[in-house]
């Protein structure tokens, strides 16, 4: 009889102990899957955050390109310095026309404009027309940290939507590659079982990339300039 108490005390012990192990894989596991939830979170929030700073971009783009095209003096504008690329479109009308062609082939519109404007703001074409290459840097800013700071707000705006950490969070306009990249991080915080594993805390960083904008480096290269055209009084 005291050998069978003996037994049942030993599986209980046995069994506690299991419980215990168990318990123990469990919190590991849990703390393996989160580690990998917040870095994808990580990654997703700079990703976001890039093309973000990137549509800012692309919108000011369009507006130097509308600023260009109602200026008063365009037609003469245009007969001086767009000749040299005899297309005889508007910039904007061949923007949208090449859109549409990224388009039909399956592009997304945002990816269409953008592989569109690369496409047409080549660097001949800023070279011949230093009004529309002027407008394209009030707009766009002349220097890396300008651009940077252009999209700051929009960036920033993403990564305290996605609750990474604005501390953390670097912006930069990329003279190599063209783009927007942003490192940022996501707090990581374990889970612990208040004994055997220790709960710890650590911010996971990430970067994100947006998409080239080639015609970048044309509006940032030197190249021949020309005396603004003064606007017409108005009477």
């Amino acid at each position: 009889m005291k050998w069978l108490n003996n037994e049942r005390g030993n599986a209980a012990i046995f069994m506690l102990w299991l419980l215990g192990i168990v318990a123990i894989i469990f919190v590991l596991t849990i703390n393996r899957v989160k580690v990998y939830i917040v870095k994808e979170h990580s990654s997703l929030s700079a990703e976001q955050a890039a093309l973000a700073g990137t549509a800012v971009l692309i919108e000011n783009t369009a507006q130097a390109i509308e600023n260009y095209e109602r200026n008063p003096n365009y037609l003469l504008i245009r007969e001086l310095h767009e000749n040299e690329v005899a297309d005889g479109k508007p910039i904007s009308a061949l923007i949208e026309e090449k859109k549409n062609e990224y388009v039909n082939s399956g592009r997304d519109e945002s990816a269409a404009y953008i592989e569109a404007a690369n496409d047409i703001l080549t660097k001949s074409r800023l070279n011949w027309n230093g009004f529309l290459k002027q407008e394209l840097r009030r707009e766009l800013s002349e220097t890396k940290a300008g651009a940077e700071a252009l999209v700051r707000s929009a960036v920033m705006n993403v990564i305290n939507s996605n609750h990474a950490r604005t501390e953390d969070t670097v912006i930069s306009f990329s003279l190599d590659k063209w783009r927007v990249e942003v490192e940022s991080t996501v707090r990581f915080e374990s889970v612990s079982d208040n004994k055997y594993i220790s709960r710890f805390i650590e911010d996971i960083p990430q970067k994100g990339y947006g998409p080239t904008l080639a015609y970048m480096e044309n509006v940032y290269a030197s190249g021949m300039s020309f005396p603004e055209i003064p606007e017409e009084e108005s009477e």
